[in-house]
């Protein structure tokens, strides 16, 4: 069988993890690069800009996208992935959760892809040992792309920090004192989604639980979009302004905005154009 040509002399062949994140067709992702670069709105362009100039000069980074759903985070995970893969240069994108991991290229959960425990409490480490096949691929990889961010608690960060950091301090001593070891690493999501799920938790430990709760917050650098591409495109008027109503309503719940006080306790009023009601059957009218 005909064996991959890897453009790096200093690649191991036989590690079999580098050799699948080398597979890619750098011509197409070359291609595929151009067409969604000239895509990007300013305030994309802005935040890829940053993070490619961070990856180009390879010192290191801790980056937060903050953005809600529909302005185009996803588009720009792409986009990173495919400058760096077109190079011959490994990105490694994972996500907190399944589904989300396949709107990624080559995504794998964070659990998967960094052996991230379980049941990661304050002092957790991830289960990668030096010089591993898995512990070679992260000395190897250029960038980190982690999606929906704020859901995973906090200690999966930190337990991702200490391995990383144990890890690359063989490669340069001062990585043991730099967030990641000196990788750069991109978070993304909304804060004002799902949080991290805390068994019959208070309000107190679900915010501690947080990523934003965490010492790496303070290295972090907080990029945002704002614009929902979804209101660009090219439906009639009146449905763009019935989207843009609801976006705006569902970013006023998040942002705490809506305060409706029933008995004492704050609740959500739902319009009645998004009920059902009066129907006999309520699983069928929904599908219908």
């Amino acid at each position: 069988m005909p064996r991959p040509v890897f453009y790096e002399e200093e690649v191991d062949n036989t590690n079999r993890l580098i050799r699948d994140e080398l597979r890619y067709n750098r011509r197409s992702l070359s291609k595929e690069h151009d067409e969604l670069l000239i895509k990007l709105t300013l305030e994309q362009k802005s935040v890829y800009d940053r993070i490619i100039t961070a990856v180009h000069e390879d010192k290191g980074g801790l980056f937060f996208l903050y953005g809600h759903g529909g302005t185009g985070k996803t588009f720009i995970w792409r986009t990173l992935s495919s400058a760096i893969r077109s190079k011959g240069d490994i990105v490694l994108t994972v996500a907190s959760s399944g589904i989300a991991s396949l709107l990624l290229p080559g995504g794998r959960t964070a659990h998967s892809r960094f052996a991230i425990p379980l049941n990661a409490t304050e002092d957790s480490t991830c289960n990668i040992k030096q010089r591993s096949p898995l512990a070679k691929l992260i000395v190897e990889t250029k960038l980190i792309i982690w999606d929906e961010a704020p859901m995973m608690h906090r200690y999966c960060f930190e337990a991702l920090d200490r391995t990383l950091r144990d890890i690359l301090r063989f490669k340069d001593a001062s990585n043991l004192d730099r967030p990641f070891g000196g990788k750069i690493v991109v978070l993304g999501g909304d804060f004002r989604q799902i949080l991290p799920v805390i068994t019959k938790g208070t309000r107190q430990d679900i915010v501690n639980a947080a990523l934003n709760s965490s010492y790496l917050w303070n290295h972090c650098h907080v990029l945002k979009l704002t614009k929902n591409m979804r209101l660009e495109g090219n439906q009639v008027e009146s449905h763009l302004n019935d989207l843009r109503q609801f976006s705006d309503w569902v970013l006023a719940i998040g942002d705490g905005m809506i305060e409706n006080f029933v008995d004492g306790i704050e609740k959500v009023h739902i319009p009645d154009v998004l009920l059902i009601n009066n129907c006999d059957d309520p699983i069928s009218v929904i599908v219908e």
